[in-house]
């Protein structure tokens, strides 16, 4: 399992009820979801970054990228190609930051319904998500 897919699959597990009330929002307001449902796309980041390690390193890291995208999403809503260089400089930081340490983060173990703690204890982070 890579790591995009180790990370979906902690979200799923612990944020699965944020994940699913996100989802059916989006759903029933196709023209304004991203207004409509901006509680529970708050909700799902909460719990991301409560409870996948890997999300909130991330997020920490590449927080400058992320607030330039938004920004730039923002101020060129009628034609966000504009974004493209603040997009890249964005994906570049979440590929160095996003790769794994030896160990590897707490996996999501589908059998049992538990999770390798041990396995993020390298990771070095505040806060513990």
């Amino acid at each position: 399992m890579d790591v995009a897919d180790n990370t979906v699959a902690l979200v799923t597990k612990h944020c699965g009820l944020q994940l699913e009330l996100y989802q059916k929002c989006v759903t029933q307001n196709p023209e304004n979801w991203d207004i409509k449902c901006i509680t529970q796309k708050r909700a799902l980041a909460k719990c991301s970054e409560d409870n996948v390690p890997i999300i909130k390193h991330v997020k920490e890291m590449c927080d400058p990228f992320i607030k330039d995208y938004d920004a730039c999403v923002m101020k060129n809503q009628q034609d966000p190609t504009v974004c493209l260089e603040s997009l890249k400089r964005l994906f570049h930081c979440t590929e160095e930051h996003g790769k794994l340490p030896p160990t590897g983060p707490p996996r999501a173990d589908a059998a049992s319904g538990t999770s390798d703690a041990k396995a993020g204890a390298g990771y070095g982070y505040r806060g513990g998500i």
